[in-house]
């Protein structure tokens, strides 16, 4: 043996470190099961009908605020062997419990009014969330309807909304194949389907005789005027909107109503103001965001005329890629290639091009949902960059038509008042230049940039 004293633990190990047990809290659980099962260290029997359950307070006080109330705060039941609990069923109490002991339940059809009730009354708020999950999972044409009273009736707001997208997204069908049922709708689901983005399988003017009906259905008019508030009649054509305003009687009967038509009609004819007019009425209904593809050169020589997007909801269940997946809206008046595009209030703006051997210096919009198309201002460019940034956009360098070089200048089409709009210059960039990129971002927090030099006319061009 050394004579050296040893030497000790302390200096041989260097670190503090956390060590994790990946079973402990599991085995912990599983062995307060056990007892629960064998009736060892329970401090409490709870009765639901006839039946008797042990358990124990600490667990039970862990999962449910019902039972931290009950055991923790001076009330009779904090110092009682046995509680007796109203209002929940011995099936529900005992699923209840497997819950809160294992973390697992096993939902059915035959349970699971016992099981909601037993959560809710109980304050079991992941049990809740479980019987919600279940629920719309097993969500169909046939019981959206009792879902939606169960939603409310015991707070499940994921499944509410579950059942809103349900028939946002069945409506089409439901209105011109079961039109008894489309008139029994729950006044509240009715309204947060009208009020929906994705509600696309129904025209506008579907959607207003569909609502129309629902109201005229045992004269249920006092719910008129918050109904057709959310019917979107800056997405109706002229002639439908003139209909309304002069010859229905729910249009001239309501101010409201009214007034929205009204709006509606004020939208369409002012067609350059349009992009700063967007609101709840003119707002686009989409299912989703999508990639939109506008112009382009074909083989050195073909310009493209059309403007299309990526849409392979069609054909569901074709997953390849391929022409079939690209729907068409309204051709532009001309193909176009090396132009530019910018997004403002749902309006696409296509900026500039080079098509047939010159270059084209005029710039056109588009509404995404009516497709309509006008011509707006000169601008003798193509090549630039474009960004968008409170109602105007600018364009950014670019090469020009008429010296046959870069540009140094910022154009800026200022859509920010109406009845005002106009497009200037704005200070030049530090080199010209085309092919360039551009975009607004925060700026950099060692600086100050005052936008308002970009904002102010330089040298004024003209209104549009």
């Amino acid at each position: 043996m050394p004579s050296e004293a040893s030497v000790s633990s302390k200096e041989m190990l260097t670190g503090q470190r956390l060590c994790h047990s990946k079973s402990h809290q599991d085995s912990v659980l599983s062995a307060l099961n056990q007892q629960r099962k064998d009736g060892q260290l329970c401090d409490v029997t709870l009765v639901a009908g006839e039946q008797k359950f042990h358990a124990h307070k600490a667990v039970l006080a862990a999962c449910s605020d019902y039972f931290r109330a009950m055991f923790s705060l001076c009330m009779v039941e904090s110092e009682a062997d046995e509680v007796t609990l109203q209002g929940v069923t011995s099936v529900g109490l005992k699923h209840a419990l497997d819950f809160a002991y294992t973390g697992q339940i096993l939902l059915e059809p035959a349970v699971i009014q016992d099981v909601l009730s037993a959560g809710s009354h109980l304050q079991l708020l992941e049990l809740l969330s479980l019987c919600s999950h279940y629920l719309i999972q097993e969500l169909s044409s046939v019981n959206y309807l009792e879902l939606y009273r169960v939603a409310d009736l015991f707070h499940l707001p994921a499944l509410e909304e579950a059942v809103v997208g349900f028939l946002v997204e069945h409506l089409s069908e439901l209105s011109q194949s079961r039109q008894d049922e489309a008139q029994q709708l729950p006044y509240r689901l009715l309204r947060e389907v009208l009020k929906s983005d994705r509600l696309t399988s129904l025209s506008e003017e579907e959607i207003w005789k569909l609502v129309v009906l629902w109201l005229e259905h045992d004269c249920r008019y006092q719910y008129t005027e918050d109904l057709l508030q959310h019917v979107r009649y800056g997405l109706m054509d002229v002639p439908t909107l003139h209909h309304l305003a002069h010859s229905h009687p729910l249009v001239q009967s309501s101010p409201i109503a009214a007034a929205l038509v009204d709006e509606a009609l004020d939208y369409h004819h002012a067609t350059f103001a349009q992009p700063l007019h967007q609101s709840a009425i003119t707002g686009p209904r989409f299912q989703s965001l999508t990639l939109y593809i506008i112009g382009g050169r074909k083989r050195e020589v073909s310009r493209v005329r059309e403007l299309r997007y990526f849409n392979p909801s069609a054909q569901e269940h074709v997953r390849v890629a391929g022409g079939s997946n690209w729907s068409e809206l309204a051709a532009m008046p001309t193909g176009r290639s090396h132009h530019c595009v910018a997004v403002m209030g749902n309006f696409l703006f296509v900026v500039g091009s080079l098509g047939g051997g010159r270059l084209h210096n005029f710039h056109n919009f588009y509404n995404i949902c009516t497709v309509t198309d006008s011509f707006l201002f000169s601008s003798g460019q193509n090549e630039s960059g474009v960004a968008v940034h409170d109602d105007r956009i600018y364009v950014v360098g670019g090469y020009s038509i008429w010296t046959n070089e870069p540009l140094a200048c910022i154009q800026v089409l200022d859509l920010s008042a109406e009845g005002k709009e106009e497009v200037f210059y704005g200070p030049t960039l530090p080199f010209a230049s085309n092919g360039i990129a551009t975009c607004f971002l925060p700026a950099p927090h060692f600086t100050c940039p005052n936008l308002q030099t970009l904002q102010v006319p330089h040298h004024r061009m003209g209104a549009v």
